[in-house]
């Protein structure tokens, strides 16, 4: 896969008591809520049909995540939420994320998410084809 063209998928969230800790830092396992709530956004602009996939038995199950942080996030910052796709197949697709401090582009992590599409019995399956193209399309995957 191409990726030399990458695009982002963006959200932005201001720091709330509810992501920190009593001396007003993030907690870091909001990062990983925060990478959950980016790829819910995503697919409800990209696949609004997948609760309906939901109901029906299919999922998208995390196989791993990971955060590298670099700098704190503390109340009332904007942080933006940024997304990519650095690998696609039928059934799995590997995203990057980069969380950036706003308004000075402060870099604060970096983390990776692989998610698997599964069928009602939990096994990895073929995801809609719907999903796969919108994906494709939005990212500017290029198959190699």
């Amino acid at each position: 896969m191409n990726t030399t063209d990458r695009r982002w998928f963006e959200y932005s969230h201001v720091v709330t008591f509810g992501d920190t800790n009593t001396a007003g830092s993030v907690y870091f396992a909001r990062y990983f809520y925060w990478q959950g709530e980016c790829r819910e956004r995503l697919l409800a602009e990209f696949y609004p049909e997948f609760p309906g996939e939901l109901r029906q038995g299919f999922s998208l199950i995390t196989e791993f995540a990971h955060l590298d942080f670099f700098h704190e996030a503390t109340l009332f910052e904007r942080v933006t939420v940024r997304l990519t796709v650095t690998s696609l197949s039928r059934s799995r697709i590997e995203f990057e994320f980069e969380f950036v401090r706003e308004p000075d582009r402060q870099l604060l992590a970096r983390g990776t998410q692989a998610v698997i599409w599964t069928n009602p019995q939990r096994h990895p399956s073929l995801m809609p084809d719907r999903l796969f193209d919108a994906t494709t399309a939005f990212f500017n995957i290029q198959e190699t």
